[in-house]
């Protein structure tokens, strides 16, 4: 008998490509870093990121998008919870999974509204959940 694995996906939230600027802030420094989100999700993002960061390390966070040829900013407090070294030509980046851990209402449903206006990227599809609280 032929036994074969099957691929679950373990992720809450469906994933979905974008191109974001992000800016964030260490709860252990006032200075303003920069970097990427290259996938987002209602849960958190993944982002290319220049400085080195601890996993666990929380930070105050800021990812600009423009939606209905408006330029926004979505406010979070978020926390690393994986990262990865990513060697090029040009530079050391750092990917790093984020989630999103304090999101007040109005935060929450501008995101709701950004995801519902994209494919998602997921391997494995689900059926639309993204509500406004």
């Amino acid at each position: 008998m032929d036994i074969q694995k099957l691929e679950v996906e373990r992720r809450r939230f469906g994933r979905f490509s974008v191109d974001y600027p992000i800016s964030y802030i260490l709860k252990t420094n006032s200075e303003t870093l920069t970097g990427k989100a290259v996938n987002l999700s209602e849960g958190g993002l993944l982002a290319y990121l220049l400085d080195r960061i601890g996993i666990g390390t929380e930070l105050d966070l800021e990812m600009f998008y423009v939606l209905e040829l408006q330029f926004t900013a979505l406010s979070t407090r978020a926390r690393v919870v994986w990262k990865d070294i990513v060697e090029t030509s040009e530079a050391i980046e750092y990917q790093c999974g984020i989630e999103f851990t304090e999101m007040d209402r109005e935060e929450k449903a501008r995101l709701c509204k950004l995801l519902g206006t994209m494919k998602p990227i997921d391997r494995y599809p689900r059926e639309k959940r993204y509500h406004s609280p």
